[in-house]
């Protein structure tokens, strides 16, 4: 605290990602079903017993999963810190790499961010950072992922997709990549959506469940039979080991050449031979 120079703990608010869209309508809105009894603490609080200025909270545009009836939006929180060594802790977040899926044809949601000093050139990603200290003038800018959609985006009616638009929910890009819905001068072009929505060649999605490429692209690296692989060959190490050789096999499967890959698990026990090369004393706590 400027004011008195003792430090002050606060909870500046629960955040929290969206509801999934459902057969009947979208998801809910910056409240996921395990957490719709959370209240925030009133900004004009935060800023007075806290030190810190509020720049924006809401939900964030583009975040819901599109669909016929669309994903819940996430949240997002904007603040900029007064104090040197203020510390930020934003546990249990997660979505940051694989998103709420979609099904039905449903796309997934947004993913959930953590920056500081954002538009800046001094702008870090700070992806799954627990904690950490910011000095005065820093903002930071956490935004929760967004829930997936139900059923294909481009059979949304337009005018609810301009509605969202209207209230900021959706930028005109998006509008137009995500739901195939041409927004000008505040209105929906219906020649424009529908030469656009007729020209798509196929459906938007594969498969009943949409889990994203990020999800898509890890699970055609580690599949059934590695992650099988893994687990056996953890199994028979010592406890203390476990972390330790898990992120080594990790790494060595990252860097192989993708044409090598075979995803049968033999290039995973390929990896922890040469980890028992390496270090003799896991043979022999093996045996």
């Amino acid at each position: 605290d400027n004011r008195t120079g003792r430090r002050i703990m606060a909870a500046i608010s629960p955040m929290s990602g969206g509801g999934g869209g459902r057969a009947m309508e979208d998801g809910q809105d910056g409240s996921g079903a395990n957490q719709g009894f959370m209240k925030n603490t009133p900004t004009e609080v935060n800023e007075v017993e806290a030190g810190i200025k509020v720049l924006r909270f809401g939900l964030a545009r583009d975040s819901a999963g599109p669909g016929l009836h669309r994903g819940g939006m996430g949240t997002e929180l904007v603040f900029q810190a007064f104090s040197p060594n203020t510390r930020v802790t934003a546990r249990n977040r997660d979505r940051t790499i694989f998103t709420g899926w979609g099904i039905a044809g449903g796309r997934p949601g947004g993913s959930s961010r953590f920056i500081k000093n954002p538009g800046t050139n001094r702008e870090v990603d700070l992806k799954n950072t627990d904690i950490l200290s910011i000095g005065p003038g820093d903002v930071i800018h956490v935004t929760c992922g967004g829930a997936g959609g139900w059923g294909d985006p481009f059979a949304r009616d337009p005018d609810a997709v301009l509605l969202d638009w209207r209230r900021g929910w959706v930028s005109t890009e998006h509008a137009r990549e995500a739901y195939g819905v041409v927004i000008v001068g505040g209105a929906v072009d219906v020649p424009a959506t529908e030469a656009l929505r007729s020209a798509r060649t196929g459906p938007g999605t594969n498969g009943f469940y949409d889990v994203g490429p990020e999800r898509a692209a890890f699970e055609a690296v580690w599949t059934d039979a590695n992650y099988d692989a893994l687990t056996e060959c953890l199994a028979a190490l010592p406890v203390h080991w476990r972390f330790y050789a898990k992120h080594r096999v990790f790494d060595t499967i990252d860097m192989l050449d993708p044409a090598a890959r075979r995803g049968d698990g033999s290039e995973v026990r390929a990896a922890f031979d040469t980890l028992k090369a390496e270090f003799p004393q896991l043979e022999a706590a093996q045996g």
